[in-house]
């Protein structure tokens, strides 16, 4: 009689951005699948943890990703409670909306800062802590938009496609050692980030948005985050450098719509 072991049983995997969306939803599927998790947010530890229902098994962090000593001081604390990370999600992010006309330097700085600074920050701290774990994995959380160019969203856009590329290049540098390095890159997926395409003034947007998806429906953070947990698993044991989709077909064709 065989016995059924989960996924991430044991594992201890790092996820930023854990508070909302993507990352909450991350949080609660590594859990199920019997990962501990260290689960960082830009919020108190106190209200991330309460929010994901941590346990003592658990560690909540508040952590801005783009400040680096910040980030080295958080990955202190993990090499103190686990001595070790088997996986790291970089989940962190902010919404970046406007073209080159409307936007600053500085906002367009602190996208980037965000995005692509946090998670090299992120990736470059707990690296120590990855290489002494079991089968160690990072997923990247890249969008539909780091894949090809769109209006309005320019430093958001330039972020993304600068994180994929980041996850090729980290994919080659670690690969060697046994690290995996992969990407998901979700469409439309209802979050607080993707709320404000819900009120009345930008609803037809939204339909439009939503019905490019060839499934024809907004994606759930629980769709992206069961991507995520299959990649950090020795299930996808083979697979390094890969961007997996979560778009609902958005990438895969071009519809004409009326």
């Amino acid at each position: 009689m065989t016995t059924f072991q989960l996924p991430l049983a044991d594992r201890v995997i790092f996820i930023t951005g854990a508070a909302s969306g993507i990352g909450k939803a991350t949080v609660a599927a590594c859990r199920d699948a019997g990962a501990r998790v260290v689960a960082a947010d830009l919020q108190s530890a106190e209200a991330t943890a309460s929010i994901n229902g941590l346990d003592s098994g658990d560690l909540a962090v508040s952590l801005n990703v783009a400040e680096s000593e910040a980030v080295k001081a958080a990955m202190v604390g993990v090499k103190e409670r686990f001595g070790r990370l088997d996986g790291l999600v970089n989940c962190a992010g902010i919404n970046g909306q406007g073209s080159i006309d409307h936007i600053t330097v500085e906002q367009f700085r602190k996208v980037l800062a965000v995005h692509v600074e946090g998670t090299f920050n992120v990736t470059q701290a707990a690296l120590p802590l990855l290489r002494a774990g079991t089968q160690a994995a990072i997923v990247n959380l890249c969008s539909i938009y780091g894949m090809t160019g769109g209006p309005a969203n320019l430093s958001y856009n330039t972020a993304k496609g600068a994180l994929l590329n980041f996850t090729r290049c980290l994919a080659a540098d670690l690969g060697a050692e046994g690290i995996r390095v992969n990407a998901v890159s979700p469409g439309y997926i209802e979050t607080p980030m993707t709320h404000m395409l819900q009120h009345e003034a930008a609803a037809r947007m939204r339909e439009r948005f939503v019905q490019m998806h060839l499934l024809r429906r907004p994606g759930q953070p629980e769709e992206v985050a069961r991507a995520i947990r299959f990649l950090l698993s020795s299930d996808a044991s083979f697979i390094t450098g890969a961007n997996l989709p979560v778009d609902g077909g958005f990438s895969s064709a071009q519809l004409i719509l009326p």
